[in-house]
């Protein structure tokens, strides 16, 4: 159980460091002028594709962690049989 809840907290946490470093989020803004060059409307939207490439970011490196701790267990466990 405590494998499965360190590979959640550290997927997170190094997930959303790395997405925070290579994904370089600048906000998308949409700003409007009318004819004489004023601007007269600015829309923020969510970039979509940011959120689900940070989600599958943070599941990947969840995987890696919950991987790594299975088989360093693994490990561990026959050298302390024999």
């Amino acid at each position: 159980m405590k494998k499965g809840w360190v590979s959640i907290v550290g997927g997170v946490i190094l997930g959303l460091i790395i997405s925070f470093i290579t994904l370089e989020y600048n906000g998308w803004k949409f700003i409007r002028h009318n004819r004489d060059g004023e601007v007269y409307q600015v829309v923020n939207e969510i970039d979509v594709n940011l959120m689900m490439n940070s989600l599958l970011i943070i599941i990947a490196c969840g995987a890696a962690i919950y991987i790594s701790l299975s088989l360093g267990e693994k490990l561990l466990g026959k050298n302390k049989k024999a």
